[in-house]
């Protein structure tokens, strides 16, 4: 009796170490964990089984740049895990349950509960581990329900499978989503709406402004405030091909309707195609993936028009395209690529 007590104390302390250890204050905490886990060989043994849990409840597996791979690991039985009564007591309430409880986590793995409409629901969790992508960077992901997320740069998208619905918060960057059709409903959190659909092509972007932009391509969707709905009419429903905007901080979630972009179409590729672009604007999305800095050292260049297809997500190769078309000169050093006249 004593030995199932005290198993279970561990295995609840290892669920805390587990979600610690994966936020933003891990390298903080990093000397208490190792202390806990020193103390008894239980400890130890309770955080393994915590590790093994929250392996068989990943639900997605990540592609390199550009690529694709969806191998995806065989969920095994935890044989070890069932040794001792305390574990039994833990997955005899459910796998599921108890991994949600352990990754009750959101935006920085600091344990904020969810806002919006699904508040009070036990099992909407974000993943403690969050779609992540670096600076330069363009990412594709498969989530277990046959749904793909391709992250822009600089990028994060919390994701969680639940029993009732399909959720991912963008907390900012960029994400095109392919969602697979389900019975439950995949809802996209944004700053202060959301949108709802079971199955559609869309992209999402919050702009470093605070201003997020939904551009439906294809499926229905619809979009309301997180707090609640504008009326009983329900969500207000998307339009292919057409964008809607609206402030992040926004409770009220006025919307704003414009016209797609078509430059910008092809973005999970890395290219984008302009008719006409100003030379700095063109430049400010380069930026976006460069290692370091492109400056226009002369102000003239940045008023001037091209147009064309660009590999903007490919520095080099940008340069030296912008500087055959308007001849001029890239001088590059070690904080900077500066474009001058020749």
């Amino acid at each position: 009796m004593m030995s199932g007590d005290s198993d279970g104390v561990a295995d609840e302390a290892a669920m805390g170490w587990l979600v610690r250890m994966r936020g933003e204050d891990r390298d903080r905490l990093r000397g208490d964990f190792e202390a806990w886990l020193e103390a008894s060989a239980g400890n130890r043994a309770a955080y393994q089984r915590a590790e093994r849990l929250l392996g068989q409840s990943a639900i997605l597996k990540g592609s390199a740049r550009y690529g694709e791979n969806r191998a995806r690991a065989p969920l095994r039985p935890a044989a070890d895990a069932s040794r001792s009564p305390g574990a039994r007591r833990w997955l005899m309430a459910g796998a599921m349950a108890a991994a949600a409880a352990m990754l009750f986590v959101a935006f920085n793995a600091g344990g904020a509960t969810l806002s919006g409409p699904y508040r009070n629901n036990p099992m909407a969790a974000w993943a403690a581990e969050p779609l992540v992508t670096r600076h330069g960077e363009i990412r594709r992901f498969h989530l277990d329900d046959g749904s793909v997320a391709t992250l822009d740069t600089d990028t994060r998208l919390e994701v969680a499978m639940t029993p009732e619905a399909r959720l991912v918060r963008l907390v900012k960057g960029r994400a095109r989503l392919q969602i697979a059709r389900d019975a439950r409903p995949f809802r996209i959190e944004a700053g202060k709406g959301v949108v709802t659909t079971r199955e559609a092509s869309l992209d999402i972007e919050m702009a470093l402004d605070g201003r997020i932009a939904v551009t439906l391509a294809s499926g229905a969707a619809g979009i309301e405030p997180a707090a609640g709905r504008w009326n009983a009419a329900g969500p207000l429903q998307l339009v292919a091909s057409q964008s809607i905007a609206y402030r992040a901080d926004d409770q009220a979630l006025a919307i704003e309707r414009q016209a797609a972009s078509r430059a910008m179409t092809d973005w999970p590729s890395g290219w984008a195609e302009y008719r006409v672009v100003r030379v700095d604007q063109l430049v400010a999305q380069a930026n976006r993936y460069a290692a370091v800095p492109i400056v226009i050292a002369d102000p003239r260049i940045g008023g001037l028009e091209v147009s064309g297809r660009f590999r903007i997500s490919e520095t080099e190769s940008f340069i030296d395209r912008l500087s055959r078309l308007l001849g001029l000169q890239a001088e590059r050093r070690p904080d900077s690529i500066r474009l001058r006249s020749r």
